[in-house]
C-alpha cells in the first residue's frame, strides 16, 4: 500500500504512511486554496488550488509542490483527474470552463459548455477518456467529449443537486449530490 495524500484547503497539503501512521504537512506554495487531488497512471500526485488557482505537481519524495500557472487567470479550479495518458482535467469554478494540461507537451487547452455563468465543481475522467463535469447554473451533470468537443447534459430531476464528486466504473458514472443527500448514477457505452 501506498502513501495517501490529501490537500488541505487552509493552506497545507500532506501525506500518511499507512504502514507507520506517519503524517507528514507542507505549506502549500501561494497559501490558501489546495482543493483537489488525483494521481496518475504513472503515480505522479497533482493538485489544483482554489483560492490560488493554480495546478501543482508533488515530488513524492521530498514532499515539495511545483506550481503550473494556467493561461485563464483567477480560473478557479476545483477538481484534477487524469485520463489514461495522463494528461490532467480541471474543474474550473471562476471561469466555468473545463481545461486540460497536457504535461508531455506543457500546453494547456480549454473549453466553455454551452449557456451562460457556468460552475464547474467535480471533474472525473472514464475508462473511454470521456470528461465529466458537474455544473452547479445548469443543475446538471455533464459529459465532455475531447475528440468533438461536444457537451452533453444529464440534469438532476431535483433542483439544487450539488454534486461536489463524481466517481465512477465501468459504463456508469456516480455523483453524490449534496444538496439532496442522494446519490446518482448517469449510465453510458
Amino acid at each position: 500500500m501506498g502513501m495517501l495524500w490529501w490537500p488541505g484547503h487552509s493552506g497545507y497539503y500532506g501525506r500518511l504512511d499507512p504502514k507507520t501512521g506517519a503524517a507528514r504537512v507542507w505549506a502549500a506554495p501561494g497559501g490558501r486554496g489546495p482543493y483537489g487531488i488525483a494521481t496518475t497512471p504513472g503515480g505522479d500526485v497533482w493538485y489544483v488550488s482554489l483560492a490560488g488557482s493554480h495546478l501543482a505537481r508533488i515530488d513524492r519524495a521530498t514532499g515539495d509542490a511545483d506550481v503550473i500557472a494556467p493561461p485563464t487567470p483567477g480560473q478557479g479550479a476545483r477538481r484534477v483527474w487524469p485520463d489514461r495518458q495522463g494528461r490532467l482535467w480541471i474543474s474550473e469554478w471562476t471561469s466555468g470552463q473545463v481545461s486540460r494540461y497536457d504535461r508531455a507537451s506543457r500546453s494547456w487547452k480549454a473549453w466553455r459548455p454551452p449557456g451562460e455563468g457556468s460552475r464547474m465543481y467535480a471533474v472525473y475522467v472514464d475508462e473511454t477518456d470521456a470528461v465529466w463535469l458537474t455544473e452547479w447554473e445548469s443543475n446538471a451533470i455533464l459529459r465532455f467529449d475531447p475528440r468533438t468537443g461536444r457537451f452533453a447534459a444529464f440534469p438532476s430531476d431535483r433542483p439544487h443537486a450539488n454534486v461536489r464528486q463524481l466517481l465512477g466504473r465501468k459504463g456508469e458514472v456516480w455523483g453524490a449530490e449534496s444538496g439532496t443527500d442522494r446519490l446518482v448514477v448517469v449510465t453510458h457505452d
